[in-house]
């Protein structure tokens, strides 16, 4: 395979030619310093290297050894990876031929503080094979993602970064053979929370056509309610890591930053690191849109009783406004060892499952294939019912669930 060159209104962007079409990798989409807003991007001073993996905001990994955690063996085993706060990168699997297509953004887990488009199950070439592009995004976390004091910066950097990287990809998808005017958003826990928040968004009013929310949206009250920054915590973390003032804590290394963060106020850090009020970016913390909407959760998700009730009730409400809204539940036990956990959907949503460590026998390719067809349609059409498959109802009661087991 060789080397491809698309050009955007940004400048040359040089990927890798593919199978199923090309890939571009570590594309920049904005530019940030710390603890400040992202610019979107729209010009380059030189050609776009897209061949290569890019970095990942620090992170727990990148200062403490994570391997006798769970999801690095499920999703990290055998990466490398690199870090930098200048993580505002996406990946961009392109279809042979593309034109006019749907577009796929897709936004990964990691409960606003790990995570990154560079581990394994993040392939697209699945929805490149079906006519859609695939495009996956980084964007800042942890503290870098959150800090909010309420004087210097109101946090929301995470959000903030994905909603740039939807504007990025809406000015510049063109080039790659995409339809700008036919989005629609995927993501798992974090992810689909966060899109769950995009959606709403003025902002993006009339700019997404539909959104796939995997074991994480609904109505959030009270378990995960939009609060205001809190001055306090925020700024005893500053203090802890030693900072005389802001300015000079904007300026200290990262892992000085981070390690306070991780170690100090855990019930703080699990609360405050998320999407807050900011008056600015974020003004309302309601949950109203007018796009059609999957939801999704697993047999032993995170807890699953919660996330059920959660999508039903916002099913519910999109109901009353004429919107589709569709749920299911994935009750496949993963081989060898009949596992079930949160997000381990996610390499049958995105086709990866031959990227897998588990030996995954035919039925799960079956039921990969039916879930990339489905969201692939939904991302033409807003419906994800498409022969040969048996209809998916839209959600009106408990029946209608659709079922992968």
């Amino acid at each position: 395979m060789g080397k491809i060159s698309v050009i955007t209104p940004c400048g040359k962007v040089i990927g890798e030619e593919m199978e199923y079409g090309a890939r571009f990798r570590a594309i920049p989409y904005a530019k940030a310093g710390r603890f400040e807003k992202p610019v979107e991007i729209t010009h380059y001073d030189e050609d776009i290297d897209a061949t290569k993996q890019g970095v990942c905001c620090p992170q727990m990994r990148a200062y403490w050894n994570e391997e006798h955690r769970f999801f690095y063996k499920e999703f990290r085993v055998g990466q490398t990876f690199t870090y930098s706060e200048d993580c505002q990168i996406l990946n961009i699997f392109q279809p042979k031929d593309a034109k006019d297509c749907p577009v796929l953004i897709y936004i990964h887990g990691g409960s606003f503080t790990g995570g990154s488009i560079n581990e394994t199950h993040f392939d697209g070439s699945a929805y490149c094979k079906r006519g859609v592009i695939c495009v996956t995004i980084n964007y800042r976390l942890n503290i870098f993602g959150s800090f909010a004091d309420g004087e210097h910066c109101n946090g929301n950097f995470h959000i903030m970064d994905q909603y740039t990287a939807i504007e990025w990809v809406i000015h510049n998808i063109s080039s790659f053979g995409g339809d700008p005017s036919h989005i629609i958003l995927m993501g798992q826990s974090a992810g689909a929370m966060s899109i769950q928040t995009l959606i709403c968004l003025e902002q993006l009013k009339g700019k997404i056509k539909g959104a796939i929310m995997l074991s994480g949206g609904g109505i959030r009250k009270p378990f995960f309610a939009i609060t205001k920054p809190n001055h306090r915590y925020w700024k005893k973390l500053e203090k802890e890591a030693g900072a005389t003032s802001f300015e000079e804590y904007k300026q200290m290394p990262a892992q000085q930053i981070w390690e306070p963060w991780r170690t100090k106020h855990l019930v703080g850090k699990a609360l405050e690191t998320k999407i807050v009020l900011d008056g600015e970016f974020l003004k309302s913390k309601k949950y109203i849109t007018d796009v059609p909407v999957i939801f999704g959760m697993v047999k032993k998700d995170l807890p699953p009783p919660i996330l059920r009730l959660m999508a039903r009730k916002f099913c519910r409400i999109q109901r009353k406004k004429g919107c589709p809204a569709y749920i299911f539940e994935f009750n496949r036990l993963l081989p060898p060892d009949e596992a079930s956990f949160h997000t381990c959907d996610v390499w049958y949503a995105l086709g990866s499952l031959g990227l897998s460590w588990r030996p995954m026998e035919q039925h799960d390719f079956d039921i990969s294939n039916e879930m990339v067809d489905r969201f692939s349609a939904f991302a033409r059409t807003g419906n994800p019912n498409v022969e040969p498959y048996v209809t998916w109802n839209t959600y009106n009661k408990k029946e209608d669930t659709y079922i992968w087991e």
